[in-house]
């Protein structure tokens, strides 16, 4: 399975528009879960924290509470998650930072998007789909909706994608302290689904129920001889911390 991933890090190029649709695989058949981006973009630099973020199958709590110092786009993604989808970010408004906020659900029948922003008087930005119709979006029937989050990812993967500043060796995605806007391709996935990304640092990624392990392949686009840094939570937890100026190739079983 990592030999594989490797070799699909290395045709990120021909697979480009996969790697925008978020596409995955399945055996033969194309994977029918969107990839979805909820990307912050602030006004200048604004530090912020995350309240709520979700699927219709789980809550992703490690982020919740965590302060972000964003000087550009900072996103947060949901792979092999379905929906709704919702997320809630706010800003101190003692600061006067403001932050805009999109939630993008992407998959090969199109794409979805919605933004909400803060403002005097509004610290909050809630963005939320909760059905995306078309079959390429939606493998099945939208969940009844509760008024209630759904229960915590189990186990919660995550990974954290940031790049080091050109002096420093090591980043972290809750530091203003690292590279924004370094563009990176990758392929991520269990022994039985695999989803092909691009994106541009700071980056956190949700894998949604994970079966037997976790394997991911990430490398900056184009290659520049310079760092990026993957780190692997698992229920909130850091797992591992891997950096190169190549493949940053991360495996574990869960």
């Amino acid at each position: 399975m990592l030999q594989l991933l490797i070799r699909r890090a290395a045709l990120l190029v021909v697979f480009a528009v996969c790697g925008i649709c978020g596409c995955g695989q399945t055996g033969s058949d194309p994977l029918l879960f969107p990839e979805v981006h909820f990307r912050v973009f602030p006004a200048g630099q604004a530090t912020f924290h995350v309240d709520a973020l979700s699927s219709g199958g789980a809550s992703y709590t490690s982020v919740i509470g965590q302060q972000f110092t964003a000087t550009a786009a900072f996103d947060f993604v949901l792979e092999n998650a379905g929906p709704g989808f919702r997320g809630v970010f706010e800003v101190d408004p003692s600061t006067g930072d403001q932050i805009t906020v999109t939630l993008a659900v992407i998959c090969l029948g199109g794409q979805t998007q919605v933004s909400d922003s803060t403002g005097p008087g509004k610290p909050t930005a809630t963005v939320s789909i909760p059905f995306v119709r078309g079959a390429a979006c939606n493998p099945g029937a939208p969940p009844p909706d509760t008024g209630v989050s759904p229960p915590p990812s189990n186990p919660e993967v995550r990974i954290d994608i940031c790049a080091p500043l050109p002096n420093l060796t090591t980043c972290s995605t809750t530091s203003k302290d690292q590279s924004f806007g370094v563009l990176f391709t990758g392929s991520l996935g269990d022994p039985f689904t695999s989803h092909l990304t691009s994106g541009s640092t700071p980056a956190i990624y949700f894998y949604q129920s994970p079966q037997q392990n976790i394997n991911a392949v990430f490398t900056r686009a184009p290659l520049t001889g310079m760092l990026l840094t993957a780190q692997l939570l698992i229920d909130g937890e850091i797992n591992q911390t891997r950096a190169s100026t190549g493949n940053v190739i991360i495996s574990q079983d869960l």
